[in-house]
């Protein structure tokens, strides 16, 4: 017999799901709840992609696109045609605290996103730079953030910084209405041939992993039409629980670390420092122009 929490039929409250953590199904679900003001409006009209692990961190896991059979009819869905499969794909809209805790009777443990809300599929409301160790350690992440930090600053453009929760860190800039993802595509491929130019000792655009070396893969491919990223505030499948964290970029400068957010102290920490991860939109257009000016970048999209 499950446990009856509002709407949903709650199962197995006691599985441990980050076992060397001692985080229970239930623990989650609390998790989960005490956080949705904050992450519910970073979902707000944008299909995830579920990744559930039935039986834990140590089980095995699965990517699920598609609303699982028997969804409770309140759990609303957007269909999304898949070139790929030849039919429609349908996405849950994560719209509630109900929903939330409905994911984690699924054991859905990481939610990740995409890049633009189901009003307009074609229209990016933020653009990604997801910087990506090869080998274990943080610092050539920080020390790729920080010169990437510095350029943006210095093109006045807004933006703001969140571990993935795993190794690595990415940093967003939210856009106003109108941009394509050609051209802002476009413009994360250039600011990524600008770090390899600046970091060439640490920085690769290497997509195969063995092609890497111990360079910090700056994935700008990974921003895109359908391609996703962790959700702000999900948990990861790690030993630790740890969560993809906003950070500040005072709090990269003092050494903060991926494993210091965890699910344990996520919710006192927004509750002392609010929602950080919702920094100004930015116009790139002028930008862009500027850039493809100068020479030390190539014009042509990828």
């Amino acid at each position: 017999m499950g446990t009856r929490i509002k709407h949903v039929v709650f199962t197995h409250p006691d599985k441990l799901l980050w076992p060397k953590a001692g985080i229970r199904k239930a623990d989650y679900a609390k998790y989960l709840l005490a956080m949705a003001p904050y992450i519910l409006p970073h979902l707000a009209d944008r299909p995830i992609t579920m990744i559930r692990f039935p039986d834990g961190i140590e089980g095995h896991a699965f990517y699920q696109r598609d609303v699982p059979p028997g969804a409770p009819e309140w759990v609303h869905t957007v269909p999304v045609w898949s070139e790929e499969r030849q039919a429609h794909i349908h996405y849950v809209l994560v719209d509630s605290e109900q929903t939330l805790v409905w994911l984690a009777n699924l054991a859905c443990l990481e939610i990740h996103v995409g890049f633009a809300r189901v009003q307009n599929e074609q229209e990016p409301i933020a653009l990604a730079f997801d910087l990506d160790p090869s080998v274990p350690g943080f610092e050539p992440v920080r020390e790729v953030a920080m010169v990437l930090h510095d350029l943006l600053d210095g093109l006045g453009l807004p933006h703001v910084a969140k571990t993935s929760g795993a190794t690595g860190l990415q940093v967003f800039i939210p856009l106003t209405p109108g941009h394509t993802y050609q051209e802002t595509r476009r413009f994360t491929r250039l600011v990524a041939e600008y770090l390899r130019q600046r970091l060439p000792r640490v920085v690769t655009l290497e997509r195969r992993r063995r092609d890497r070396g111990d360079k910090v893969y700056v994935d700008y491919p990974q921003f895109g039409h359908h391609r996703t990223l962790i959700a702000p505030y999900s948990a990861r499948a790690t030993e630790q629980a740890t969560v993809s964290a906003p950070v500040t970029w005072e709090e990269l400068t003092r050494g903060a670390m991926p494993e210091w957010f965890r699910i344990d102290n996520m919710p006192a920490r927004v509750q002392r420092m609010g929602d950080i991860f919702n920094p100004p939109a930015a116009n790139l257009h002028e930008i862009l122009r500027f850039l493809s000016q100068t020479a030390n970048f190539s014009p042509n999209p990828v």
